[in-house]
């Protein structure tokens, strides 16, 4: 793969043929089964009785899947290429999800987390380096959909939790039906050609280290990545229990409710193509750290529910270009390195996934979850701060 110029050519419009919808459907397939975590999480809780602490073992196991795949898995795809490794991507995911839903106590559901973050990240080092090679120019409006797609499987997930838990089924329901939507899209990429990294079309622009290495403003993108999934993830974790706890709605509510957070998140990224022809990636960025901070504080602080409820949507919206739109600045700087640079990003994912909504779980036990929480706008102060100095990193 030849490395372009660092300025890219102005994108064109977007092209979304056969392999970019498997790309989107896969990354959301991923995208349900790990968010979904965090509306079973009440179910869990009382189910096993577990504590705070216990109960986030959860997402810490798949986060720990993810810190794994992220140092071993750019090899996996480099040997078996992209599509072996999104189909056992899936495959694994669908598997671990069963773990969960026949899990008899918390250590078999605590595996079958891990189980999922472990083949699953697969999915996640592929898909955004295929979309950023498939679509050159137009990167980041391919990889900022992508998410944005997700998130209506993130959406799906929250729903499917509440609505049938409310009719009478159980959690693992929606589970469930995680399981067999991943069966169906294993059969759908059975006729998807997935070109590897040699004989995609485009070359991504950008500058990678010497030998291999990833340049020194990686590594604050890096950073940022880790502050930026650390927010996120941990809403996603904890805002039904926060509702439901703290905000005193039912727990079935609860889980809907903080769907408003997953919505935001699914407007922000769908409107990616809009935004990005306005503004620059890193305005966008710095804008999105600008909307998510007082946004927070008008769902933490809030006596009315309506409007908590419409801080957790700003909240949403705010979070949604931060991971794709730092992801893909990381990629462009990795230069012919790409899937080593997501593979390292996903690194970043899981430590953060394992780290800060552990984090947030261990303060609630000991001062309460709403004093914990309100920790969260911290990591997006970091994160501007990575991103200013990977900027500069950039220009020099």
């Amino acid at each position: 793969m030849t490395i372009a110029s660092r300025t890219p050519p102005a994108p064109t419009a977007i092209r979304r043929d056969r392999l970019t919808w498997a790309a989107y459907l896969a990354l959301a397939q991923f995208t349900f089964f790990l968010n979904i975590q965090g509306n079973i999480i009440p179910f869990l809780k009382d189910e096993f009785d577990l504590s705070y602490r216990v109960v986030t073992l959860h997402p810490a196991a798949v986060a720990a899947g993810l810190i794994v795949s992220g140092l071993f898995g750019e090899r996996l795809t480099r040997r078996y290429g992209r599509l072996w490794s999104v189909m056992v991507g899936l495959a694994g995911m669908a598997v671990g999800a069963l773990a969960i839903i026949a899990a008899p106590n918390p250590v078999v559901s605590i595996l079958g987390c891990f189980l999922m973050g472990t083949v699953g990240c697969l999915v996640l080092i592929v898909v955004p380096t295929l979309l950023a090679d498939w679509h050159g120019a137009n990167r980041s409006v391919a990889i900022g959909e992508a998410n944005g797609i997700s998130y209506v499987a993130s959406l799906t997930a929250a729903m499917a939790v509440g609505l049938f838990v409310a009719i009478g089924l159980s959690w693992r329901a929606a589970l469930l039906l995680g399981v067999v939507l991943a069966g169906l899209l294993l059969l759908f990429l059975r006729g998807v050609p997935m070109p590897d990294a040699a004989a995609t079309p485009v070359a991504v622009p950008g500058e990678a280290g010497r030998g291999g290495r990833l340049p020194t403003a990686y590594w604050f993108y890096w950073l940022a990545i880790m502050a930026f999934v650390g927010v996120e993830q941990s809403v996603l974790v904890w805002a039904t229990e926060f509702l439901a706890r703290v905000k005193g709605v039912p727990v079935a509510s609860a889980a809907v409710t903080a769907g408003a957070f997953s919505l935001g998140m699914l407007v922000g990224r769908l409107s990616s193509a809009v935004v990005l022809t306005r503004i620059t990636s890193a305005r966008a960025l710095y804008l999105s750290a600008i909307i998510t901070v007082p946004a927070f504080f008008v769902f933490w602080g809030s006596p009315s529910l309506p409007i908590a409820v419409i801080g957790l949507f700003a909240v949403g919206l705010g979070c949604a270009l931060q991971y794709p739109l730092t992801l893909t600045k990381a990629i462009v700087i990795a230069g012919p390195f790409g899937e080593l640079a997501t593979a390292r990003a996903s690194l970043a994912s899981g430590l953060s996934i394992l780290i800060v909504p552990w984090a947030i779980g261990a303060l609630a036990d000991h001062m309460g979850l709403s004093a914990a929480i309100s920790m969260l706008p911290l990591f997006t102060v970091a994160a501007v701060v990575f991103l200013f100095v990977g900027e500069r990193a950039v220009r020099r």
